[in-house]
């Protein structure tokens, strides 16, 4: 008994299927991977928006500490002033450190599900191939189990 033409065909139909399935989840992790890159560079912006208005923040203090202060007719070395600024100043800092940190965190899980998603279709890709090889071992071993053998 011959193997069919039918056999052959449906092996490479099949085989094609799981190539096709690798490529197009291949392009959907690309897609995932070119979303978490873009969130990356908004939360970049989103971070940099944020530092920008707590050292704006910063200054519009230093600027009402600073009139206060000349209402009041004090010195700069005024000790409570100074006091008034260095604590002002540090907060500042504490806050942009903390924000900064936050920042850096979100911005290293976005990028981690990006490379995550390329391995992931990396992964689909190799699975298909895979897939398809062992196809190809299936139908040679069909064509062997139906070929009759020559004896001699």
């Amino acid at each position: 008994m011959a193997i069919s033409p039918f056999q052959i065909f449906g092996a490479f139909l099949s085989i094609q299927g799981r190539m096709q399935a690798g490529r197009e989840e291949s392009r959907r992790q690309a897609a995932i991977a070119a979303q978490q890159e873009q969130n990356k560079r908004f939360e970049q912006l989103r971070a940099l928006q944020e530092h920008n208005a707590r050292v704006e923040a910063f200054r519009a203090y230093e600027s009402t500490t600073n009139t206060v202060r000349a209402i009041n007719m004090r010195s700069s070395d005024d000790r409570s002033i100074r006091a008034l600024m260095k604590a002002g100043k540090e907060k500042s800092m504490e806050d942009i450190d903390r924000a900064r940190t936050q920042s850096l965190f979100t911005q290293a899980r976005m990028q981690f599900a990006a490379d995550d998603a390329r391995r992931a279709g990396a992964f689909a890709r190799q699975q298909a191939l895979m897939s398809s090889a062992q196809s190809i071992a299936t139908m040679g071993y069909q064509m062997e189990q139906v070929t009759p053998t020559e004896t001699g």
